[in-house]
């Protein structure tokens, strides 16, 4: 052996040494924020700043990235505006517990479908993007690889992604770490198994019984008293993130109330507070300010950023404790808390009691990356409609909508809003007509509501076709109904864009999908309404026994955006006789004896409750006994097939939705050449065609069939 070969083999054995230390050394203790900003990487995919992961950018984070992986704390509840930190922190979660603490994972979305989605569109893309991940996670196609969209193994566990509405998937196999994801659209049994969030969670029960189990729960409110997210913070140390004032240094947390802006008033004046009745016709969204609650000067954007970035420096990242606790034989509210947050006893000093469970609540006032002005400029946009508010209330400040149990709606004021207007005056901002039929079990119900700009609504036809649904001509009546022409005030011509048929009821059902059937080219649905957690139109339909597509409509939604748009009031008509403005969400109604007290009963007739079902509180819409509310259901059928309509509907004529007139189109006159052209033409000598070389295929023996050859 010569000189040159021992000393190559000496330094390959001393790499091969260093290599087997190197993988013998246990993983860096770092938290989540530390595992984060040291090895994530953001896919360009997700994100319009890709690259290096950075906590600091969106302080708020910083508190419950910190609770994931504190040995405290094994159960975290956020209840986040959208757009703010939900499933980040549920992905930083995953892939720390991947690459330093390897544990089988279970990853809930709210449908199979949401799970494969995620999974496909924000989990791969960040694993190809980060090389630890990249190293541990095979991609699906790679060779030797087992893993595929819902399911992933690692050295040391699996993640597996699953939807809330499987009771196989979510109770098959033991986890550690639980990661669910929009809890409140979470089914209130999975299949018959029970509450979805308890099954998946139940997954880590030989954890607990060690203390070595971590829950993440995270979604934006809804409703209250009905809101599941909130019932699960409520049962948490309620984490709240207090900001210091740049300039009284005052810590305090941030509310809507705090929010300012200017506004013009009608007189051409601006203030932040204008006078209780004054008109306001204009906000400056870009003045916002958010006011001190110690000393009452505003903070500007700037001011409001630079007070978020100093969080990173606090030890307890400005989250501190504020449920009430029980100490010294008190119960008392938190004043005093600790360099970590936690609440101390007024007497004792003492830390109060913790059970391991936190939680932490996030509006777009404590986001960096959302502008104080924008938050500002939705709010003015949603302020009109009910149904909006109570959207931007949910996800912009993180804060449920209250409903109060058994709320109704006296709809007797309704009729004094009557309009002059009918089926063949209809207003100019009609620009599509929609309409729906009951179907009862001796007539037929049928309401058409003209739609304008942002959903403003004109209904304006009530018919009943009083024949029995069993004879054919109850259905050739509502064909001819169907087929009518209505015209607007500036004579242009309107048919029907749209029309649903409930087929879901006890009575003629088979009749009923047998007309959409046939009419199945002409924009006619054959629909069902379902009550619960569900769209008002949904993305695609769903298959009968008989292979009909059948549309489900989500009730329980359309209810809540009609009350809540019943109780915007019109505007005044101008003056000087001009087009009223458009008004998003108002429902007008037009003078005419179909739209009397009885109408107007109906269309009032359920009543919001809360109940408890399968252990949890759910908002289900009651019709009294002995009332009707076919005016409420045919309305509600308007409104979902309205949604099966291109949304920019002030371009409905580009769609054919409309016609503008019935007149035939004159044709287009034949295209005559100039003469000069034709001259040119007829000097032209005429083309010829080049010769081709002939060829012949060669003479070919003709082929006997092999079933004629005798047998050998």
């Amino acid at each position: 052996m010569t000189q040159a070969t021992s000393q190559s083999g000496s330094i390959s054995l001393a790499a091969r040494l260093r290599k087997a230390r190197t993988s013998l050394r246990p993983p860096p203790r770092l938290d989540l924020v530390e595992w984060a900003d040291t090895y994530r990487r953001v896919s360009p995919k997700n994100s319009a700043t890709p690259g290096r992961w950075r906590t600091a950018l969106q302080p708020a984070a910083l508190g419950p990235m910190r609770a994931v992986t504190d040995p405290s704390v094994f159960i975290v509840t956020v209840v986040a505006a959208t757009q703010v930190l939900k499933s980040e922190l549920l992905m930083n979660t995953a892939f720390y517990f991947i690459h330093l603490d390897p544990s089988p994972i279970l990853f809930v979305q709210p449908s199979q479908k949401a799970a494969e989605s995620f999974s496909k569109e924000r989990f791969q893309p960040t694993v190809a993007e980060t090389p630890v991940l990249r190293e541990l996670i095979k991609a699906p196609k790679a060779r030797g690889s087992e893993n595929t969209i819902t399911h992933k193994d690692y050295p040391g566990g699996s993640l597996d992604f699953v939807g809330s509405e499987s009771p196989t998937d979510l109770a098959s196999r033991p986890k550690r770490v639980i990661l669910c994801d929009e809890i409140n659209k979470y089914p209130a049994s999975a299949g018959k198994e029970g509450d979805p969030l308890l099954l998946a969670e139940e997954r880590a029960s030989t954890y607990k019984d060690v203390r070595r189990h971590k829950f993440v729960r995270v979604c934006s409110p809804t409703v209250k008293d009905a809101c599941r997210i909130t019932g699960e913070y409520e049962k948490s140390d309620r984490r709240q993130c207090f900001v210091a004032c740049p300039h009284c240094e005052h810590e305090q947390t941030l509310a809507w109330a705090q929010v300012r802006w200017v506004k013009v008033l009608a007189d051409g004046s601006e203030t932040f507070d204008p006078p209780p009745n004054a008109e306001v016709v204009y906000h400056k969204a870009e003045t916002a300010v958010i006011t001190c609650r110690e000393c009452g000067e505003p903070w500007t954007e700037t001011e409001r950023r630079e007070a978020l970035r100093a969080l990173e420096h606090r030890s307890d990242y400005g989250w501190r404790q504020t449920a009430r606790f029980t100490c010294c034989g008190e119960e008392q509210t938190p004043e005093t808390w600790d360099d970590e947050g936690r609440s101390r006893c007024g007497h004792c000093g003492e830390r109060s009691a913790f059970d391991g469970h936190a939680g932490f609540h996030v509006s777009k006032l404590l986001s960096a990356r959302h502008r104080l002005a924008d938050v500002v400029r939705e709010f003015v946009n949603a302020r009109k409609d009910p149904e909006a508010l109570r959207k931007w209330t949910n996800t912009g400040l993180a804060e449920t909508w209250e409903h109060q149990a058994g709320e109704g709606m006296d709809g007797s004021h309704l009729i004094n809003r009557a309009e002059p207007y009918g089926p063949d005056d209809l207003p100019d901002a009609v620009r599509v007509i929609t309409g729906f039929c009951d179907v009862q079990g001796d007539r037929l119900e049928v309401q058409l509501v003209g739609w304008g700009q942002d959903e403003e609504a004109w209904p304006f036809l009530y018919e009943v076709i009083s024949l029995d649904p069993a004879e054919p001509q109850a259905w050739r009546e509502l064909d001819a109904l169907r087929a009518r022409v209505f015209t607007t005030s500036e004579g242009r011509k309107i048919r029907i864009a749209a029309f649903g048929v409930d087929v879901g009821g006890l009575n003629h059902a088979a009749q009923a999908v047998a007309y959409c059937r046939r009419r199945r080219g002409q924009r006619v649905f054959a629909t069902i309404g379902r009550g619960g957690k569900y769209p008002i139109w949904p993305m695609r339909s769903s298959r009968s026994k008989a292979n009909d597509k059948i549309w489900l409509m989500g009730v329980d939604a359309a209810k809540d955006a009609i009350y809540a748009r019943l109780k915007i009031e019109p505007l005044a008509h101008p003056e000087d006789g001009s087009a009223p403005k458009p008004h998003p969400g108002l429902i007008h109604f037009p003078m005419h004896d179909s739209f009397g007290p009885d109408y107007f009963e109906q269309l009032t007739a359920e009543r919001r409750e809360v109940r408890r079902r399968l252990g949890q509180q759910v908002v289900v819409w009651i019709t009294p006994k002995g009332k009707r509310n076919e005016a409420l259901d045919t309305f509600v059928g308007c409104l979902a097939v309205r949604k099966a309509l291109p949304q920019r509907i002030e371009r409905g004529l580009e769609y054919g939705v409309g016609t503008p007139t019935d007149e035939p189109v004159a044709p287009r006159p034949a295209y005559v050449p100039p003469a000069h052209v034709v001259e040119a033409a007829r000097a032209a000598p005429e083309p010829t065609r080049p010769e081709q070389p002939q060829t012949r295929r060669p003479a070919q023996a003709p082929r006997r069939s092999g079933w004629l050859s005798p047998r050998r």
